[in-house]
């Protein structure tokens, strides 16, 4: 009886111990979400329209690309298009975004066979922060 009741008490502290390192680790991980709310803005100078259709981001600290979903959109010479996202996963590490796009072929189709990239400049990922990319 004195082993069950010793086995109980045993499991009953490793059970509060797990808990508290739970409350511990919640901070830190939070701690890989600091890239909220950043605004990316690409610019069309090519020449022509373009079609924009696939947004990732290379998080130096990690040494990891992440991708970000976004609706194939046309921007016009000249044009602009902006959005504002959470880099997830990034820690207070330098990033760059990088966007992949088309550009329209002779006969007025998207060409779906070569992909063109523009990257922004590289920074510190910080809540609020802000990444331009210029298509020449």
């Amino acid at each position: 009886m004195k082993a069950l009741a010793k086995t109980a008490a045993a499991a009953t502290v490793l059970a509060i111990a797990g808990v508290a390192s739970l409350g511990a680790v919640t901070p830190a991980a939070a701690m890989f979400d600091i890239c909220k709310k950043v605004h990316i803005t690409v610019k069309n100078n090519t020449g022509q329209p373009i079609q924009l259709y696939d947004l990732d981001y290379r998080d130096l600290g990690s040494n990891r690309w992440r991708s970000e979903n976004i609706a194939n959109r046309v921007i016009a010479h000249g044009g602009t298009y902006s959005v504002t996202r959470n880099l997830e996963g990034v820690n207070n590490a330098s990033t760059f975004v990088r966007v992949q796009f088309r550009k329209l072929k002779s006969n007025g189709r998207w060409n779906l066979l070569k992909t063109w990239y523009a990257d922004s400049s590289t920074s510190v990922c910080r809540k609020g922060g802000s990444y331009r990319i210029v298509f020449r």
